[in-house]
């Protein structure tokens, strides 16, 4: 169980809501109607495994800038070396700079995001890049998702189709709790030590996951 998890990396369960790390979340996981199409995509283990030990802060990029429900698709199209984000049937409508700036004014602290796959928006690493034609061309990160590992390159990032990976689902969670410990520990140093210590408990692939991770956190005091 993810609780057992935690308590062998030496985590203090939280008890009480305000206890728990805060992560944001692609708002149509969680059941809230905001697709293009009016419709949601709940996302039961993000739901129900993750919801019990996070608090969710729930965010629509696209309803934030103004967009209605439902909408016309939007897509990332490759424009020489830039990615724009434009309207399939409108592409003068570029919201590229609108859902950056969603990121750009998102409210710290944040201990990691669980974002909707292949979204034009949301995706991360995940999203159907086109050409000015509509061919696909290639994959990469939706406008707000860039914009948001640009920011905060340390905090955990997931598409929701990851964490149906037990494994992912354990390395995410573990990041998470780390970078909410990290973030807020006054003594980064030894904290790290200790973490770094107890991390060699683990089985691979989560050992080496979390080698990783800590040494990324541990980059970021020098």
């Amino acid at each position: 169980m993810l609780t057992d998890l935690l308590e062998k990396m030496g985590f203090d369960l939280p008890q009480q809501e305000w206890e728990k790390p805060i992560i944001g979340v692609s708002a149509c996981l969680t059941g809230h109607k905001v697709r293009y199409d009016g419709d949601h995509k709940h996302n039961a283990i993000l739901v129900h495994q993750l919801g019990p030990l996070l608090r969710f802060r729930e965010t629509c990029p696209e309803v934030a800038i103004g967009l209605p429900v439902p909408r016309p698709p939007i897509q990332v199209v490759q424009l020489d070396d830039r990615l724009r984000v434009r309207g399939v049937d409108q592409p003068q409508q570029d919201v590229t700079d609108a859902l950056e700036n969603v990121a750009a004014t998102l409210q710290q602290p944040l201990s990691g995001f669980v974002l909707k796959a292949r979204s034009p928006s949301c995706g991360y690493l995940s999203t159907p890049v086109h050409n000015p034609q509509g061919q696909q061309i290639g994959m990469a990160s939706g406008a707000f998702a860039r914009k948001l590992h640009e920011l905060f390159p340390r905090i955990p990032l997931a598409n929701e189709d990851d964490l149906e990976k037990p494994a992912f689902l354990q390395a995410f969670l573990l990041h998470v709790y780390c970078y909410h410990q990290w973030h807020h520990n006054d003594h980064q140093g030894q904290w790290l030590n200790h973490m770094q210590e107890q991390t060699e408990q683990l089985d691979e692939p989560l050992l080496s996951g979390m080698r990783q991770y800590l040494e990324k956190l541990g980059q970021a005091m020098h």
